[in-house]
């Protein structure tokens, strides 16, 4: 190994000596710390040399140790003739070297080894498992291979605390303690096509004094066919997007629970969502729909069942925001003689879903259900007979009359004759796209006002209550 140093140093004393000296101190480092390295993996190397390059008096190994091999040939070969002494003689040299004082001390100190290489006998002398035909499980603790036969009626099993009631094979192991012990049971497979099996272990004495009880473990191919079946025959998630809802439950959707999106509908409850469908067969499906949106006009969820012979019913509501409207006037509104006109609703106090509009004073829906609408109005009028009719209108058609009051007064000379309207607990159910406005109506002869009063006087309110029940007509 070269080691080439700098060794001309600047002559003066500055910083390029001391960078050249630190180059040179780290080139002699380098080249010790490789030796010890390379020494370290001399010595601790099996075959550090071969035996052609160690030298032996006068020779190498390599040569020594085949005149040797000769020697002990020729040994062999001088017993073939009926001198056997000095074979005798060589085989007392044991492999690391070492004589023993005679063949028979060799002998024997290898059969003791041999008798003692096993404490515990594995199997019977031919190799085979020992057979256990009756007794306990929970006896045997000795370490070995057994094949168990519990018999053939399982009401009466002639091996007791077997997992199963069949034959099989047991395995016994022990720990470095003198009581704990591991049993192995591995069913025995009669035909060619069972191609399933369970292995059962227990073990005792490992800090409990009692046996386990038997844990199973299901094979490779019982459980890929476990979770094939999960896969297929329960739970599908479908990467097919719908945007039709009206598609045939029989054909499209199959058995188990499907997860799939729907995207940019028309037909489902909301444009978008997750849909997940419950079959079980053509005549007991169920679908789930949840909005997967923020705002909230975009939450909630719905139900519905297929049945084979009659098809899909209507989406039913579970939950969701419930909207709710509140609303009232700012300006008073003049009231014409005998004629029927709708009531000026121009400021917002509450409107959950952007649903009223106070340029046409109408509540649009925006979720289908079933609503309850309340109503109040404070009028100004002088004391004469009145006639007031409040109508709830249901996409421009009268579909309730809320309130109604009709009165001639004993003494008419008293001017002020001041009457709130009120009425509530009318429900309507209203399709998404239905709309409500209210209407008034005053007899002839009356001068009516519709006042500017707060909200707490005037005021038309409308709630989701629920989804719009089954068989309902409108």
């Amino acid at each position: 190994m070269a080691i080439k140093l700098i060794k001309t140093y600047s002559p003066n004393e500055n910083a390029t000596r001391l960078k050249q000296q630190e180059q040179d101190a780290q080139t002699i480092e380098d080249a010790l710390n490789k030796q010890s390295s390379n020494l370290d993996t001399h010595e601790n190397a099996k075959i550090a040399h071969s035996a052609s390059q160690i030298s032996y008096e006068g020779t190498n190994v390599d040569i020594a140790l085949k005149a040797v091999n000769a020697y002990v040939d020729n040994l062999v070969i001088e017993a073939s003739k009926g001198d056997s002494n000095a074979e005798v003689v060589a085989a007392r040299t044991n492999y690391d070297g070492t004589t023993d004082t005679s063949l028979k001390n060799r002998l024997d100190r290898y059969a003791q080894k041999t008798d003692n290489g096993q404490l515990f006998k594995l199997t019977k002398d031919s190799g085979l498992a020992t057979s256990i035909t009756s007794g306990d499980l929970n006896d045997i603790t000795t370490p070995g291979f057994y094949y168990v036969k519990p018999g053939t009626d399982p009401a009466n099993p002639t091996v007791l605390n077997l997992p199963e009631n069949r034959d099989g094979f047991l395995e016994v192991s022990k720990s470095d303690s003198s009581s704990g012990t591991l049993q192995k049971f591995i069913p025995y497979r009669y035909a060619a096509s069972q191609t399933t099996s369970t292995i059962y272990t227990r073990n005792y004495g490992i800090g409990i004094t009692l046996w386990t009880s038997w844990a199973a473990t299901a094979d490779k191919s019982s459980i890929e066919t476990s979770i094939a079946s999960i896969n297929s025959g329960k739970i599908n998630v479908s990467q097919t997007e719908l945007s039709d809802a009206s598609l045939n439950g029989s054909d499209t959707y199959p058995l188990g629970v499907t997860v799939q999106s729907v995207d940019n509908s028309t037909n489902f409850p909301k444009k978008y969502g997750m849909l997940t469908t419950f079959k079980q067969s053509n005549y007991k499906l169920m679908q789930f729909f949840s909005t997967n949106g923020t705002s909230t006009d975009q939450t909630g969820g719905w139900v519905r069942n297929w049945h084979a012979t009659s098809g899909w019913s209507g989406w039913f509501s579970l939950y969701g925001n419930n909207p709710w409207c509140n609303v009232s006037v700012t300006n008073e509104q003049p009231l014409t003689q005998s004629y029927t006109q709708k009531v000026k609703f121009d400021r917002v106090i509450n409107d959950s879903h952007g649903q009223f509009n106070t340029s046409s004073s109408r509540f649009t829906a925006k979720v289908r259900g079933m609503y309850m609408v309340g109503v109040g109005l404070y009028i100004n009028r002088i004391k004469q007979y009145s006639n007031v009719e409040i109508n709830l209108y249901r996409n421009g058609t009268r579909y309730k009359v809320i309130h109604n009051n009709r009165q001639s007064p004993g003494n008419e000379t008293t001017n002020e004759f001041d009457q709130g309207h009120y009425a509530s607990g009318v429900t309507v159910p209203l399709e998404i796209g239905d709309y409500l406005e209210m209407f008034i109506f005053v007899g002839s002869g009356q001068d009516l006002t519709i006042s500017s009063k707060s909200g707490q006087y005037n005021y038309f309110d409308i709630y989701r209550v629920g989804d719009i029940p089954p068989n309902v007509t409108f």
